[in-house]
């Protein structure tokens, strides 16, 4: 296990791919890193690695490492939510079999009590990146949807099957009260850092959201769930050219779990599209997303069904806005405008899609739910004196 960027050297990357299946005879002589994704992958330290080799030895030219980020706040992050833990069982154990193309795995470890790892993976520098400040076209978000549909037919209704029941569940209705108190204390740090980049309405929303968000959790436990990426922005995508088999690879997977599949959709399209181009797909893509899933064994799945859960999902991208906004300590240029972006594309669509119907109703005051909302409000009120 590297102990930082600096440890992995050539000596250690030979020993890494060797012990990794890489065939032939690994003999690296050189090797050069540099840090990439700096603004994009908010978590962890990536770097790509140059290799070359002793005469006789043979390997792949370029590899991306994937370790922890060495900032503090990050490490407490990646270890609260399992985010190395999650992407490090993906490649582990679905990744072979999952229908979508992603990063070979050419070496992996990872420490479960301290949740350290490392993460040798294919670069995909042969592809186009996507860039989320431009947005997707029509056609790449077209594109997108399609595979991530894949993904989501093979496993719709079967995560209690092998290998999907030993993945992080990720939309536990038993972390609900954790999630919302984790929400509120993220808010209140996000309106302080970044409160001049949020609408008056969307500040609103976020606030009344707060509140109710381990009922609105609740409501939907009981909807179809299967594998989803997590964090599906076009950061964390690559293009090849129109018709190849591997023509969209999803990179980042550390958000990965079992959840509802239009979660992943409502990332997407409402995050990594222009709100023009949105309102122009978004209709189509879900029925060609539903038509997908369905045609994979779910045949229960109608464009009305997905409709409402992406309305609904589209409503809890707020915990993700408020993860990254409030829980990074994003300060460098790229990152910040990001997040402003962002925030015009969620308010635009939660606008057009009046997403603020899908807001739990409120339960009466002496009921559980009633008693832990006027909670949550008080401790809410105290971090935004005390903060």
């Amino acid at each position: 296990m590297p102990d930082g960027g600096t440890a992995i050297t050539a000596a250690w990357m030979e020993r890494a791919l060797a012990a990794g299946g890489v065939t032939g005879r690994v003999a690296v002589e050189s090797l050069e890193a540099v840090e990439i994704g700096h603004g994009t992958g908010f978590v962890t330290a990536t770097l790509r690695c140059e290799l070359t080799y002793a005469v006789g030895g043979a390997g792949p030219r370029s590899v991306v490492a994937k370790l922890p980020s060495p900032e503090p706040k990050k490490l407490r992050m990646g270890k609260r939510l399992a985010l190395h833990r999650r992407e490090c069982e993906f490649y582990r154990h679905l990744a072979h079999d999952a229908p979508v193309h992603t990063p070979a795995m050419l070496y992996g470890d990872f420490e479960p009590g301290s949740h350290r790892f490392v993460l040798i993976l294919e670069d995909l520098g042969h592809m186009e990146a996507g860039d989320q400040l431009a947005g997707a076209t029509a056609e790449q978000a077209r594109r997108v949807i399609r595979e991530i549909a894949q993904l989501h037919g093979r496993y719709w209704n079967k995560t209690d099957q092998p290998p999907l029941s030993r993945m992080f569940v990720a939309a536990d209705p038993k972390r609900r009260s954790a999630v919302q108190l984790f929400y509120l204390a993220n808010l209140v740090t996000a309106l302080r850092n970044f409160g001049h980049d949020f609408p008056d309405e969307l500040r609103d929303l976020a606030e009344i959201y707060g509140i109710r968000i381990a009922d609105h959790i609740g409501e939907l436990a009981g909807e179809a769930r299967t594998f989803v990426h997590g964090d599906l922005r076009l950061d964390n995508v690559f293009f090849g050219a129109d018709g190849d088999s591997g023509s969209v690879a999803l990179i980042d997977w550390q958000l990965s779990g079992i959840s509802c599949g239009l979660s992943d959709v409502a990332s997407f399209l409402t995050g990594s599209v222009p709100t023009e181009v949105r309102r122009e797909i978004e209709r189509p893509a879900i029925e060609e997303y539903a038509g997908i899933v369905r045609g994979m064994g779910a045949a229960d799945v109608t464009f009305d069904y997905c409709w409402r859960l992406y309305r609904h999902h589209l409503l809890a991208r707020l915990l993700y806005v408020m993860g990254i906004c409030g829980g990074l300590g994003i300060t460098d240029e790229r990152g910040r405008r990001l997040i402003k972006v962002g925030l015009n594309r969620l308010q635009s669509a939660i606008e057009d899609l009046d997403a603020a119907e899908c807001l739990p109703a409120r339960r009466p005051l002496l009921s559980r739910s009633g008693m832990f909302r006027m909670f949550s409000r008080g401790v809410y009120e105290v971090l935004k004196r005390v903060r």
